[in-house]
């Protein structure tokens, strides 16, 4: 501790906007600023460069056996998306990992993939990025067979419903198959009636993908979520009623909306404020979109905005019949309130 305090690394933040600045020590903690203390020998201490640090570190944790892992996750939340602030932190981060290469200190940065996209878009180059990506484990992504198995174990980790419906925990656990059928005595066989409809477990799948095809185990529990509470308040209106299904169709479709409606507040608005004033233009228009449409819409400078709105997965890009279509994915078009067509 006496190497790292001696070092005294610090971190300085820039809130955008000009909105100041506040640094911080490596434990987090507030620097006051215009208070610089003072060494034994009556000499002020000057920054040291990552390196040293680094090197004291690794000496430390040498002599006494240890290894450090360093965890960093939630980049995504830290800066504005799509900014000039996140392309220069996180690279700047990434190239501060290449230091850490020893048996006693590794990193490991958790990352989106279109945020790593991000950086090497910008036309800046990246000096000897193999020797990151030479590390990187494959994208984690959830297929719908694992999304599958998380719903199932969630609900049935519910005693008195496991035992209503006479689940076999054990066969829950064995069997993909008996999962599956586990999950329709919950759930309707589909959503909307009629020939050709997807399965209700596939169409979950699908309406929580953004444009980048990415479900999130998040927002098919926030789906499920408000599914349920709608369901009960179903029940809760018509206590004598009956019902085919535990959550039924409706409760589903309303689910979907609400998650819709929380994306664009939490996500939309709150993490892209800067790309919120091009995405507010959609706002109660249609699902797909040509260029020319997508030109009108946006501007002279719709290229660069589509590519930004195609990069955070709200808008997806496709070739039909030899022309170019943008269009949302369902997640997102009734939060944007949406009507189905092209403009």
């Amino acid at each position: 501790m006496t190497i790292i305090k001696s070092n005294s690394p610090k971190l300085t933040y820039k809130f955008p906007e000009n909105a100041g600045e506040i640094e911080l020590d490596l434990f987090g903690k507030p620097i006051e600023k215009g208070v610089e203390k003072e060494t034994e020998n009556g000499r002020y201490n000057l920054p040291a460069y990552m390196s040293s640090i680094k090197d004291a570190l690794e000496t430390l944790l040498k002599c006494l056996d240890l290894s450090i892992w360093l965890m960093v996750d939630r980049l995504d939340e830290i800066f504005p998306r799509r900014s000039t602030l996140e392309s220069t932190a996180l690279r700047a981060l990434l190239k501060t990992m290449r230091l850490f290469t020893s048996e006693t200190i590794r990193i490991k940065i958790f990352l989106r993939d279109d945020m790593l996209e991000n950086l090497l878009s910008v036309g800046e180059g990246f000096t000897a990025l193999t020797h990151i990506t030479a590390r990187q484990a494959d994208t984690l992504r959830w297929t719908e067979d694992q999304i599958l198995t998380m719903v199932v174990k969630r609900i049935f980790a519910n005693e008195p419903i496991a035992s209503y419906l006479g689940i076999d925990k054990g066969r829950l656990d064995a069997s993909l198959d008996y999962r599956r059928e586990a999950f329709y005595k919950v759930f309707s066989a589909t959503v909307h009636r009629g020939a050709n409809q997807s399965p209700t477990l596939r169409w979950i799948y699908s309406h929580t993908a953004d444009a980048r095809g990415v479900v999130t185990p998040r927002d098919v529990i926030d789906l499920l979520t408000k599914a349920k509470q709608h369901q009960q308040d179903i029940f809760s209106s018509d206590p004598s009623g009956s019902s085919e299904y535990i959550i039924g169709p409706a409760s589903i479709q309303y689910g979907l909306d609400e998650l819709s409606k929380r994306k664009r507040t939490t996500y939309l608005e709150a993490e892209f404020p800067h790309l919120w004033p091009d995405i507010k233009k959609f706002v109660s228009g249609r699902t797909e979109y040509s260029t020319a449409a997508l030109a009108s819409t946006l501007g002279k400078k719709w290229e660069a905005i589509a590519d930004d709105l195609v990069s955070i997965g709200l808008l997806s890009k496709s070739t039909r019949r030899g022309q170019t279509i943008y269009w949302f994915p369902y997640v997102y078009r009734a939060g944007l309130n949406l009507s189905r067509g092209q403009a």
